[in-house]
């Protein structure tokens, strides 16, 4: 097996974890928000849920960036500015200061105390925006995952490219 073809089926391995990743946190948020309105889940616990789901979700956001550091010779040229863009929004968004400072940690360094809910509150506003919907619609849209709307659609489509170039099947993923 050729070295290339070794890292394009790492490349889609690593895409696959990433979509299951984008999938799981975005429909567990919504899974709990549902029980949240229907009473059988307290607020407290939705607050937990949150902000267990949208850490996952920034990890995975820094994933992607971490896939373009060490893949772009494989993205194809066909779907490269659309990961581009993507990752300029994602860094926008403050996810790797949210990763940082927020999810990883309880101390701010340069403040010399724990990071306070308010400050929690204003990295969360800043990645997600004013809706939580439109947010989670922009991850993944389970009505419509298309390219290149939703997170889930550009990465699904850029792991579908690299395992055609490389003639790929899921099989070899899933025997590493």
């Amino acid at each position: 097996m050729s070295a290339d073809r070794d890292t394009g089926i790492d490349a889609v391995d690593v895409l696959n974890d990433l979509i299951a990743d984008l999938i799981a946190g975005t429909n567990v948020f919504i899974d709990y928000r549902q029980r949240l309105k229907s009473g059988q889940f307290r607020v407290e616990q939705m607050s937990a849920v949150q902000k267990m789901c949208f850490s996952h979700l920034v990890l995975s956001f820094c994933k992607l960036l971490e896939f373009w550091e060490h893949y772009q010779r494989l993205v194809p040229h066909a779907h490269r500015k659309d990961l581009k863009e993507l990752n300029a929004e994602i860094r926008r968004r403050g996810a790797k200061d949210f990763r940082n400072k927020i999810a990883g940690h309880i101390w701010d360094k340069k403040l010399q105390r724990p990071v306070r809910n308010s400050e929690i509150m204003a990295y969360l506003d800043g990645l997600i925006g004013k809706h939580a919907d439109d947010f989670l619609n922009w991850i993944n849209n389970p009505e419509s995952n298309a390219y290149p709307e939703t997170i889930v659609s550009v990465v699904e489509t850029i792991r579908d490219a690299i395992a055609r170039e490389h003639a790929i099947d899921p099989s070899e993923i899933l025997k590493r």
